[in-house]
C-alpha cells in the first residue's frame, strides 16, 4: 500500500555554495584587519623627514641591496628593517657591505632626532670605511602667496 505513494529518488544535482562563500568573505576581512593593527617595525610610522628647498634624487636609495639606516625621532636605530644599537651598527654594515651591496649608504633621520644619535650613526658608517652618505628629505612646500 505505501509503496505506490513514494516519490521516485532524485539526486540533488546542485551545490549550495553560499555557506563556503560567506566563510571566506569573513575569513578575507578578517586577514584585512590583522595585516592593517599589525605593527612593522618603523614602516608604519616612519621618520617625519627634514625639508629642503632642493632634494636631489637618489635613484641608488631604490636598489634592493641598498644600505639604509633609520634614525628615529626617540633614538631607535634600524639598519633595513632590523633594530641594531650603535655599538652593533659597525659590524653589521660591515657584514652588509661585504656581501655586494653599493659601497654607498643612505641614511633616513627624523627631522626632530637628537643631533647626538645621527652623529653617532654617521660615525660607525665612516668606522666602516664607506665616504659616501646620502641623506633622505623631503621637497620644502612653497609658503602660500609666494608664488
Amino acid at each position: 500500500m505505501l509503496i505506490g505513494n513514494r516519490k521516485p529518488l532524485i539526486p540533488i544535482l546542485k551545490i549550495d555554495v553560499t555557506a563556503f562563500a560567506s566563510v571566506m568573505v569573513v575569513l578575507v576581512f578578517t586577514l584585512m584587519v590583522l595585516d592593517l593593527t599589525r605593527t612593522r617595525p618603523h614602516d608604519g610610522f616612519g621618520p617625519t623627514l627634514p625639508k629642503v628647498a632642493d632634494p636631489v634624487a637618489m635613484p641608488g636609495a631604490l636598489r634592493e641591496d641598498a644600505v639604509t639606516v633609520t634614525i628615529r625621532r626617540d633614538g631607535r636605530i634600524y639598519l633595513g628593517l632590523d633594530e641594531s644599537t650603535t655599538d652593533q651598527l659597525p659590524a653589521e654594515l660591515e657584514r652588509q657591505f661585504r656581501g655586494g651591496s653599493e659601497q654607498k649608504a643612505y641614511i633616513r633621520a627624523d627631522a626632530r632626532a637628537q643631533y647626538g644619535s645621527v652623529k653617532d650613526v654617521l660615525d660607525a658608517v665612516r668606522a666602516v670605511g664607506i665616504e659616501k652618505i646620502g641623506f633622505f628629505a623631503e621637497k620644502r612646500r612653497p609658503a602660500p602667496g609666494s608664488l
